[in-house]
């Protein structure tokens, strides 16, 4: 994939511009990563060495809330902390309730869980959202930013989209059947899909009502209501669900009814990618 993001790779001189002071892939391959990580060829890692990340957030909340207030906390962060630690802590945040929801619960996806885990869950997500704002800024507040913080900035991400679709499944009582499947395969799809788009565009947009900055107050929202209410009002019957012909499912749960509009959601997004 790095091998499209900039080119042209000239095989006959992989060393870079001397005077421009780059050290090119030549230094690179003395590397131990570059055996460590066969992927990285020379064309890539040529190309990895000269990406510049490029993208725009269209969403409300970003303009108004996200942005405004992550370029305000940096301000109070010291020069010395990494913006890949501010990664790290924002992926801890998604971790770390996983953990103690299928500690204090089994790991079947059904059954109700104690209301103080929802808030608990709510200030986690926020957090992770908020810091993943600021690593960013504060990557180029200090001059600090590299291709390598993107991938890994990008592979947290990846990883929580799967983590996060855990923790609300579980939140609505699923259960474990297909929906379930679907939910965690069709979040992952849509960022897959996102990514790839920028892969190819060269930009990533993320369009007015997004579902990462926008998105975000719905899912916080829902995690403090069901601390208020509990967990109970997930497995409460909308209608029949016999015809989905879903086994494990024989009346349609308004948790299932709001994740298979989720599903169908993502796989609009994927499609428009």
């Amino acid at each position: 994939m790095l091998s499209r993001i900039h080119g042209p790779y000239d095989s006959q001189n992989p060393v870079g511009d001397e005077e421009s002071g780059e050290k090119g892939v030549a230094t690179l391959k003395k590397s131990h990563w570059c055996r460590v990580l066969p992927i990285f060829n020379d064309e890539a890692a040529y190309n990895l060495k000269r990406h510049k990340y490029s993208g725009c957030d269209e969403g409300l909340l970003y303009i108004w809330f996200y942005n405004p207030v992550a370029n305000k906390l940096v301000t109070y962060l010291p020069d010395w902390i990494a913006p890949n630690l501010i990664t790290l802590v924002g992926f801890i945040h998604t971790i770390v309730p996983l953990v103690v929801l299928f500690t204090i619960a089994d790991f079947d996806l059904l059954g109700e869980v104690p209301n103080w885990f929802f808030f608990f869950q709510a200030w986690c997500y926020f957090a992770y959202r908020m810091l993943d704002e600021m690593d960013g800024k504060q990557a180029r507040r200090t001059q600090n930013s590299s291709p390598l913080g993107l991938i890994f900035d990008h592979g947290c991400d990846a990883f929580s989209t799967g983590l996060q679709a855990l923790t609300a499944l579980r939140t609505m009582q699923c259960g474990n059947n297909f929906l379930a499947y679907a939910m965690v395969v069709q979040g992952l799809g849509a960022f897959h899909f996102t990514t790839l788009e920028e892969y190819y565009v060269g930009t990533l947009k993320l369009p007015v009502c997004n579902a990462v900055s926008d998105g975000s107050l719905l899912i916080i929202a829902m995690y403090i209501v069901t601390g208020v209410m509990g967990n109970g009002i997930w497995v409460l019957t909308v209608c029949d669900g016999t015809w989905l012909n879903i086994d494990g499912i024989t009346d349609l749960t308004l948790g299932q009814l709001v994740i298979a509009v989720m599903c169908l959601m993502s796989s609009f997004i994927m499609i428009g990618k």
